[in-house]
């Protein structure tokens, strides 16, 4: 049960949280806390998911309703995936950050990183909260694309023009996002005892690698 307090604990008194980690790293309690979390928002965000694909199909060219009744099942799927997409993007967070720190002169152990990383990802869990009450309180009447089931909290409410890769790299770039790469950031020098150079250098390699490919896989 500490390993999932812990998960909120790190918001506040994050040096304490991976302190523990390095004595002890964990990641299935903490990431099956992320998962129900996770399951929790996909379903809550299902109506507005279901908006955005109809309107995305609704400006497709030739698709027939029976085409889009078949997409609107992929909706569904989408809340028994969400859980499987975390748990690769924890991995693929992890490996980044142990290269990075193995590189950058430090002596990366990827189950402490996997757990730091872990950690660190309840500020993305967050994100996802705050977007799923700003859909609540606008309705699914005004939802016109996929890209409105994300709202606007970073530097993209500085360019409204902005779109494709451009919008995705804006978007990307957060208070909830950057918080996170300072707690990854100091999780690698607590855990590892590196300098906090090599640490926080670790998270915003990590950083940039998930941005390029969130605004990569950004359309509109």
């Amino acid at each position: 049960m500490g390993a999932v307090l812990d998960l909120v604990r790190v918001l506040f008194e994050p040096t304490a949280v991976f302190e523990r980690v390095r004595e002890k790293p964990r990641f299935l309690a903490p990431f099956l806390a992320l998962a129900v979390i996770t399951v929790a928002i996909a379903v809550l965000q299902l109506p507005y998911t279901k908006a955005a694909l109809a309107a995305q199909f609704a400006q497709t060219p030739n698709m027939t309703p029976e085409q889009a009744q078949a997409g609107m099942k992929f909706a569904a799927v989408g809340v028994g995936v969400a859980p499987i997409a975390v748990g690769v993007f924890l991995v693929v967070n992890a490996l980044i950050l142990w290269v990075s720190t193995s590189v950058l002169g430090g002596e990366g152990k990827f189950a402490t990183l996997l757990s730091v990383t872990t950690y660190a990802s309840i500020t993305y869990t967050l994100l996802q909260l705050i977007g799923v009450v700003v859909l609540n309180m606008r309705g699914t009447s005004s939802i016109t694309s996929m890209l409105d089931l994300q709202p606007s909290l970073g530097l993209d409410l500085l360019a409204p023009d902005a779109k494709g890769f451009m919008l995705g790299l804006l978007r990307g770039i957060n208070p909830f996002t950057l918080y996170g790469v300072f707690l990854t950031g100091l999780g690698i020098a607590v855990t590892h005892k590196t300098s906090k150079g090599v640490a926080y250098t670790a998270a915003a390699i990590q950083f940039v690698f998930a941005l390029l490919i969130g605004a990569a896989l950004t359309r509109g």
